[in-house]
Order: C-alpha cells, then sequence, then structure tokens
C-alpha cells in the first residue's frame, strides 16, 4: 500500500514553512515508480525542482524580518528616550507614593472616628484605592529596574 496522502501533505506543508536557510538552497520533488513522493534538499535523478533559493539566502531572510518601512534610530537618540521615559516614569512613581500616602492618612484619621455603616463602606473603597496605588507603585518600580 502507497504512503497516506496525509503523510505526503504533512510533509510538504513541513517543507514549506521552514526557512530556506534551514532547508538548503534547493528543494527537489520525487516520485518513484510506486507513485511514493519524497521531497528532499538532496538532488535525486528524475526528482522536479520546487524551490531553489540564491546562495545568499540567509542575508535575505534576515533583511526580510525587517519591515522596509521600520525607522532606524541611533543609539544616542535612543539614550535619550530612554532618560526621558525614567523621568516620566519616576514623577509618576512620584505621585503614585503621594496618593498611597495621603490614602493612608486618611484611612487611619478614620480609624480614630466612630465608624457608621457609611464609614465602613467608605473604608472598604479607600481600602481597595490603597491596594491599586500600591499595586501601581510597585508596577512603577519594577519598569524603572528594567531601563
Amino acid at each position: 500500500m502507497g504512503t497516506p496522502i496525509i503523510f505526503i501533505i504533512i510533509v510538504f506543508l513541513g517543507m514549506s514553512v521552514t526557512s530556506a536557510a534551514h532547508a538548503g538552497p534547493t528543494i527537489y520533488k520525487h516520485v518513484d515508480a510506486d507513485g511514493h513522493i519524497t521531497f528532499t534538499n538532496r538532488p535525486v535523478k528524475g526528482a522536479q525542482t520546487i524551490q531553489s533559493t540564491p546562495n545568499n539566502s540567509r542575508s535575505q531572510v534576515i533583511a526580510s524580518a525587517r519591515p522596509a518601512h521600520s525607522p532606524k534610530i541611533s543609539v544616542h537618540t535612543q539614550q535619550k528616550r530612554d532618560v526621558k521615559r525614567r523621568e516620566i516614569l519616576e514623577n509618576e512613581l512620584a505621585e503614585e507614593m503621594k496618593l498611597f500616602s495621603d490614602t493612608s492618612r486618611f484611612i487611619s484619621l478614620m480609624n480614630n472616628n466612630q465608624e457608621t455603616q457609611q464609614q465602613t463602606e467608605r473604608m472598604r473603597r479607600l481600602h481597595n484605592k490603597l491596594q491599586r496605588h500600591e499595586s501601581n507603585i510597585a508596577s512603577l518600580k519594577r519598569e524603572l529596574e528594567r531601563l
């Protein structure tokens, strides 16, 4: 019995999705006397050439990985952007820390007062707000560490 058609399709798809750099410069399709189809990167007598790539296929693959319209930025320009980004993140961190401190202080003032149902609900919202500020502070610090 011949090779199942699904196997042939899988082999062909596998060969077509691999890059030319890995598959070799040329792909050959060979059908033997029994109808078995073989795809290979080695020349076989009576095989049909399916894909042929120039010797510099690796450089073409690398060049095609970057879109033609992508901007080229100098190291100096990127460093200036990073400095500005750090400044923005540090300002955001300072603001979040201030809001965290203000919310903490307000919670402690409310704890000293007699609690009512309305104050209990307000305290719950303030604690949620405090947790958001704390989470934002942690995120900003992680981002600053990556710079």
